[in-house]
């Protein structure tokens, strides 16, 4: 678990800074949601893989949401309705086995409204940088398990 938690420490930092150097535009929040979804999914393959799935479902729920909220006119009542027919929905896709980790989904949503998403092209960026947060974390595991075999 030190290990784990030394190497992600460290692969943060480099994404921090690398992004920061290289002008990507990553969000540091979203990496960070989807870092607690790696997590809390069990970690590994099947971890990365709800993680992703899960958070990237988020992210287009609240696309469909923000879309709908434009075409049907943008008021206080229907923006509320229609982000309470995407929690719904969000709790729904739960039943479909690869999009049952919910809070994953909530997490992608979460941060798809913080950033503001309203465009593919936004939705796209936010995608990006959780699926990023994700590979961080599969990539600590894995680093430190291979730290662990070279010690033992």
């Amino acid at each position: 678990m030190t290990m784990r938690a030394i190497i992600l420490g460290l692969l943060v930092a480099a994404w921090v800074w690398v992004g920061a150097a290289a002008r990507l535009h990553l969000s540091i929040l979203a990496g960070f949601v989807a870092l607690g979804c790696y997590f809390a999914s069990g970690s590994g393959v099947p971890g990365l893989q709800k993680t992703v799935v899960g958070t990237l479902s988020g992210v287009l729920w609240v696309l469909i949401a923000q879309a709908v909220g434009v075409a049907v006119g943008r008021g206080t009542v229907v923006h509320a309705v229609v982000l309470g027919a995407a929690a719904c929905a969000l709790v729904l896709q739960a039943r479909v086995p690869v999009l049952s980790f919910t809070a994953g989904a909530f997490g992608g949503a979460g941060v798809a409204l913080g950033l503001g998403v309203n465009t593919l092209q936004e939705a796209i960026r936010a995608g990006i940088a959780l699926i990023a947060g994700a590979l961080l974390g599969f990539a600590a595991d894995r680093l430190a398990d291979w730290v662990r075999t070279r010690r033992a």
